[in-house]
């Protein structure tokens, strides 16, 4: 079975790490980068079976992102992380989910493979 790939988007260091370290042991692939640029930089190369955003990043934040990649790769699903994003329009611009800061580990692992498994 081929490995799931997902793109973890997020302009702190530490949470992409934290990201990254968490999904690992699920044997997905993972790639890294620092903001939606890209991102979308990326998902031009590759395809991704999940991307995993933030919402506040520099360049191009989360809710520019969604629309991006929805535009141009409709049946990407996006997990979109926030603090104090606009949920309902990210949920409008395509995200398949998003998850509240702070946010348990077991609750990101729960909707990741809700959304690989749909």
């Amino acid at each position: 079975m081929e490995k799931k790939r997902i793109l973890i988007a997020d302009d702190e260091e530490i949470v992409r790490n934290l990201l990254a370290e968490t999904l690992k042991p699920y044997g997905y692939e993972i790639d890294i980068v620092e903001n939606g640029v890209e991102a979308m930089s990326h998902i031009d190369k590759k395809s991704y079976d999940l991307v995993i955003t933030d919402y506040m990043m520099p360049k191009m934040d989360g809710l520019e992102l969604t629309r991006k990649i929805k535009a141009k790769y409709p049946s990407t699903p996006i997990l979109v992380i926030t603090g104090k994003g606009p949920v309902h329009d990210l949920l409008k611009s395509g995200a398949a989910a998003c998850i509240m800061k702070p946010f348990k580990i077991s609750e990101l692992q729960y909707m990741v493979e809700t959304i690989l498994n749909q």
